[in-house]
C-alpha cells in the first residue's frame, strides 16, 4: 500500500538509537511516522538522492542518463565515510535565469569546463543561497584570521 507524504515535520533517533523517526503527514492519513532502521538509513538517503535527480532532470527537461539515473554513491569523492564531504574551488561559475520559462534560476559551476555541473533552485531557494553566501562572506571578511588571508 502506497502512502503520499505531504509534509515533513522532523526527524528524530528513537530511544534505543536503532532507528531514525521520520515525522510527516498527507491529505489523506493524517499525522505519521516513518522508522527507518538504522542499517537502513545510507541506502534510504541514496533512494531519496536519486529521486530527486531524477525529478529535477524531469523539470529541466532533461533525459537522465544511465549514470544519474543509478543511486549516487553516497560522498563517492571523499571515500565512505557519510560524515566527510570534499569540497572544490570552481575556476568558474555562471548563474541565470532559465530562459524556457521554467521558472528556475540556474547555477552552473566550472561553467564551460569538462567537469561543468548544473543545479536549478527555484526562486525562493535562490534567494536563500544567495543570502547565506553573503552573510558567510561578509562573517569571514570582519574576521581577523580571513582579512589577513584576502591581504
Amino acid at each position: 500500500m502506497a502512502i503520499r507524504i505531504s509534509e515533513v515535520k522532523s526527524s528524530r533517533l528513537s530511544d534505543d538509537k536503532k532507528e531514525v523517526i521520520v515525522g510527516g503527514s498527507g491529505k489523506y492519513i493524517g499525522d505519521v511516522e516513518l522508522k527507518i532502521a538504522r542499517e537502513c538509513v545510507d541506502a534510504f538517503i541514496d533512494a531519496l538522492v536519486s529521486a530527486r535527480g531524477t525529478l529535477e532532470a524531469a523539470v529541466v527537461g532533461a533525459v537522465p542518463s544511465a549514470d544519474t539515473a543509478a543511486v549516487p554513491k553516497r560522498n563517492a569523492r571523499s571515500g565512505d565515510n557519510p560524515d566527510e564531504v570534499r569540497f572544490e574551488i570552481p575556476k568558474t561559475f555562471a548563474v541565470t535565469a532559465d530562459t524556457e520559462g521554467r521558472g528556475l534560476v540556474l547555477l552552473i559551476l566550472n561553467h564551460r569546463l569538462e567537469n561543468q555541473e548544473g543545479y536549478a533552485l527555484s526562486p525562493d531557494a535562490a534567494r536563500q543561497v544567495a543570502g547565506g553566501l553573503t552573510k558567510s562572506a561578509d562573517i569571514l571578511q570582519a574576521s581577523p584570521v580571513a582579512g589577513e588571508q584576502n591581504k
